[in-house]
């Protein structure tokens, strides 16, 4: 009978709306039969339509509807991420890029997949190599243990924790490039992961 009923109702067009940190502005529409069908819809945009600033063009924020009131869609974000191309072009000759993904956890307890990515000025082996992972890892994980997951977010978003980390790697290196090109919650994990290497990263640090 339900069925019946919902048939019979039009789909209708209602609004999407991104968190305050992007002063709720609407970010999409979606045609449903009632509103609580938007609850778990995702959504792409990129942060330079979102922040206005067109020097952002190369980084995705991603959403996920969690809450309708009335008739509107409400958002967290849960991804950010600097687009595959954008990475290709950071990578030069003669220089070493350590590209990382391991899982850390905020002080509100999300758990976070986190991909930083570091390009030397020169190509770097050996224990040099070794501690600068290791640091990118210890100072990101401690980093963001002291936030909120909207804290982190925030200051990912701002570009205040990937200019902390640079200045603090550059007094172990000289570095090329310095950002973090993916972060977003992480389903099903329950513990930190060590990070990820490569065979040859791994010989390197013998």
């Amino acid at each position: 009978m339900a069925e019946q009923v919902s048939k019979l109702k039009k789909r209708q067009w209602f609004p999407i709306i991104a968190p305050k940190h992007f002063d709720n502005a609407v970010i999409g529409e979606t045609l449903v039969y009632e509103p609580q069908a938007m609850l778990g819809k995702t959504l792409t945009h990129s942060l330079m339509n979102l922040a206005n600033d067109v020097r952002r063009q190369n980084i995705n924020i991603h959403f996920k509807v969690v809450e309708v009131e009335g008739n509107t869609a409400k958002t967290v974000v849960t991804g950010y991420e600097i687009v595959p191309y954008s990475v290709k072009r950071f990578v030069r000759r003669n220089s070493e890029k350590m590209d990382l993904s391991f899982v850390c956890e905020t002080s509100d307890n999300v758990l976070l997949r986190v991909k930083p990515l570091v390009i030397t000025k020169a190509e770097v082996k050996g224990s040099v190599a070794a501690k600068m992972r290791n640091f990118i890892v210890q100072f990101l994980t401690k980093s963001i243990k002291k936030m909120t997951y909207d804290e982190f977010m925030n200051d990912l978003i701002s570009y205040k924790i990937q200019s902390s980390m640079r200045e603090s790697l550059s007094k172990v290196y000289p570095l090329k490039v310095c950002e973090i090109r993916y972060a977003g919650i992480e389903e099903g994990k329950k513990k930190q992961e060590a990070p990820a290497e490569s065979k040859e990263e791994a010989a390197a640090a013998q």
